[in-house]
């Protein structure tokens, strides 16, 4: 099997779901230089954009601990603590 063929096949997993304890990382929006990381929770179950039929761009609902919000994250930016 040549290289190409073999990135072909991988799939990315994204097993994650509502009720599962995240690490978000937070990127800033002023004159911040550097992101932090925050806690929360997962709210809802796997989302993709409706018109498409793959799940490019995945994402989840996460309730904020730390300001009491609720926001969309992608898989770049969460970290799995603890499965519910």
């Amino acid at each position: 099997m040549n290289e190409l063929a073999r990135i072909r096949k991988l799939k990315l997993v994204w097993d994650i779901k509502v009720g599962d304890l995240v690490r978000l990382k937070i990127y800033p929006t002023g004159a911040e230089n550097e992101y932090f990381y925050t806690t929360g929770l997962v709210m809802s179950e796997l989302k993709s954009d409706h018109e498409m039929q793959e799940q490019f761009w995945p994402t989840v609902d996460v309730y904020i601990f730390s300001s009491g919000t609720t926001r969309q994250c992608g898989p770049a930016g969460l970290e799995i603590i603890s499965n519910s």
